[in-house]
This record gives structure tokens, sequence and C-alpha cells, in this order.
């Protein structure tokens, strides 16, 4: 038991910091050259990293349906009827709720 609670730990941490890598590289590198003189392309660097973690945020929510647009997560069951996500439909028009789409 303690074996299996140790690698679901273990595979939870790396899945995390693989998530997180993109950061943690920018931040690294750009450290590194901020101690090496170059302070621009340091702060870069740390731009650019936090930057594409945070443009995997807002993929990952795009892709997910969450970013809609009106601010709150749309999940459809079924996309031919977007207002009750119902399959009762004749291809424009939901019967469970009575409306056309």
């Amino acid at each position: 038991m303690k074996y299996i609670l140790g690698s679901i730990a273990i595979i939870l941490a790396i899945g995390f910091v693989g998530f997180l890598l993109p950061a943690i590289a920018g931040i690294v590198i750009g450290i590194g050259m901020i101690k090496s003189g170059s302070i621009v392309g340091g702060l870069i660097a740390i731009i650019v990293g936090i930057g594409i973690n945070i443009a995997m945020l807002y993929g990952s929510a795009a892709e997910s349906g969450m970013s809609t647009g009106s601010g709150h997560h749309m999940s459809y069951t079924d996309e031919e009827c977007p207002y009750c996500a119902s399959g009762d439909t004749d291809g424009n028009h939901c019967y469970n709720c009575d409306d056309d789409f």
C-alpha cells in the first residue's frame, strides 16, 4: 500500500513539474543570464517562460470550452441542440426546450 501511494505521489509530482516546465526553465535560464550580466535577456527569458505557461493554461481552457466569452463553462452533451443539450431535434429546432437555433 505504501508503495502504491508513493508511486501515485511521484507521478503527480512529475506531472505538476512537467506542466510548469516552461516557467521553471524560463526562470532558471533568466537567473543564469542575469548572473552573467545580461539583465534584459534574463528578464525576457523569464517573461517568455511564464508567458508560455499562461498560453498553455489559456489553450487548455479554450479547448475544454471554458472560455466561451461569457465567462462561464458551457458544456453540452449534444452539439445539435445547444440550449438544452438534447438530441431531440429536427436539425434547427429543439423539441425539448422549444427553441430554434
